[in-house]
């Protein structure tokens, strides 16, 4: 089991993926080609230079084409010092597009150093046009490198479209690839966790999909922080994640250029015992309720600034997707999951009994409730509930 750190663009990034691989609360990281420059930039180093940092950790490079033919994408200007299209031009929609691309992806991983992993486009429908022209671009990989990894990138909607996901899957699975890194692409929303969490049926075709793959491939369940434990439960035994936003979740907005007017980030404390990440007051509260109540709940001291938090979110998920993964027995995994997310739906309520509203509902259904649905849900059609 492993836990790799999503890209991002804060200027610490390098220094705070090497602590914590250091640390032994991360296992490697994934190469954004939205966030790492393939040549040196003011205040920011290189793939190569990340690469080395890490030293024998595992690092991925992700083209992140999926995010680069999706509508509004144009954060482009550490991705085009990448140089990733031919002179077709930009896209997967021919043979001659496919096969430029695909080889100058792999011819970047080659200078990493670092395993080829083939790019994909954001699939919303297995019937759709978008979804065979990933089928022929994860083909092109193939016939280039058969030992690539492949990419599956799809929105909600795709996961949960039943029997034609089925399908599609199906001939993914044909690939034969040793590794699949997937990634579940949520509508854009002021609040993408609470709304991914409540779409029970695109959770359960991830699950399904994950389950699938699993048989005969590697699954790393890219975005996924604490979701990533349903992934776990699934059979991913690798899952992404970090301490911004965008590396938790797929979050469309992170490619798109803005001018937001001047903000404070929100100081947040992750809760093991909840399985949540809270803002920093509630935590604040629950520690002046019951000190030693409080450091259960969190599974370790209060992180005294957001240095200390980062290394402590990455430390609680990677220990519970470790406690959830089972390589040979799914059923134990999903077992250990529904006790964690029961347990931890008996902490809300004490909480709540000793100070009414101190963690809402909203929260309570975001973390714990909806994930619990969706394991259900995918646990009672495999006939491991």
């Amino acid at each position: 089991m492993a836990l790799l750190i999503q890209d991002g663009r804060r200027s610490g990034h390098l220094k705070w993926t090497t602590e914590a691989v250091q640390r032994r609360c991360a296992d490697g990281a994934i190469i954004s080609a939205f966030c790492t420059p393939r040549i040196p930039r003011p205040r920011q180093r290189d793939a190569g230079a990340v690469v080395e940092a890490l030293g024998n950790a595992e690092v991925l490079f992700d083209p992140m084409t999926h995010a680069r033919l999706m509508s509004g994408s144009n954060k482009l200007e550490d991705y085009d010092t990448w140089g990733l299209w031919g002179n077709s031009g930009i896209g997967l929609d021919n043979t001659t597009r496919r096969l430029e691309h695909v080889e100058r992806v792999f011819n970047r991983q080659s200078e990493l150093g670092v395993p080829s992993l083939a790019p994909t486009l954001t699939v919303s429908s297995g019937r759709s046009t978008e979804a065979d022209h990933a089928i022929e671009t994860a083909r092109v990989a193939r016939g280039l490198d058969r030992q690539c990894y492949q990419s599956l990138a799809g929105t909600v909607d795709f996961f949960a479209s039943g029997t034609d996901l089925d399908a599609y899957v199906g001939r993914l699975a044909g690939l034969r690839a040793s590794t699949w890194v997937v990634t579940l692409v949520p509508a854009a929303s002021t609040n993408l966790v609470a709304d991914l969490a409540a779409s029970t049926a695109g959770l359960v075709g991830w699950l399904r999909t994950i389950h699938s793959l699993s048989f005969r491939s590697r699954v790393i369940a890219q975005n996924a922080d604490f979701l990533g434990l349903l992934a776990a439960a699934a059979g991913a035994d690798t899952v992404g994640s970090g301490w911004d936003r965008s590396m938790k979740i797929f979050d469309s907005s992170s490619y798109q250029l803005s001018t937001p007017a001047p903000r404070r980030p929100a100081s947040y404390v992750t809760q093991r015992g909840l399985a949540a990440v809270l803002r920093r007051t509630i935590a604040d509260d629950i520690q002046r309720l019951d000190p030693n109540r409080a450091q259960e709940l969190r599974g370790g001291p209060m992180p005294a600034d957001d240095g200390q938090q980062r290394v402590h979110h990455l430390r609680v998920v990677r220990e519970l997707v470790s406690d959830v993964y089972r390589i040979h027995d799914q059923q134990d995994s999903v077992l250990t999951l529904r006790g964690l997310y029961e347990t931890a739906l008996g902490n809300y309520d004490w909480l709540n009994s000793q100070v009414p509203g101190l963690v809402s509902a909203s929260e309570r259904d975001s973390w714990v409730n909806h994930p619990l649905r969706a394991l259900e849900s995918y646990a009672k059609a495999e006939g491991i509930w």
